[in-house]
């Protein structure tokens, strides 16, 4: 569960911005953008519990 709030502590503004566009996107373009609104917790989780370990902390990049 730390995982989800360390990713939420460090990028609220990129879920933010994603959630405003997808609004603005269904009101010029179309309703069917609003389709995309369930979707958004999706990768959210995915790389909560990819990127941050138990505690909430950004693991260490493991690629060297």
């Amino acid at each position: 569960m730390k995982q989800l709030i360390g990713l939420g502590r460090d990028t609220w503004w990129l879920w933010l911005g994603f959630f405003v566009l997808t609004i603005a996107f269904s009101l010029v373009v179309g309703k069917f953008f609003l389709l995309l609104l369930p979707c958004l917790p999706i990768p959210f989780i995915y790389f909560a519990f990819n990127r941050y370990d138990e505690d909430g902390n950004e693991k260490a990049d493991l690629g060297d």
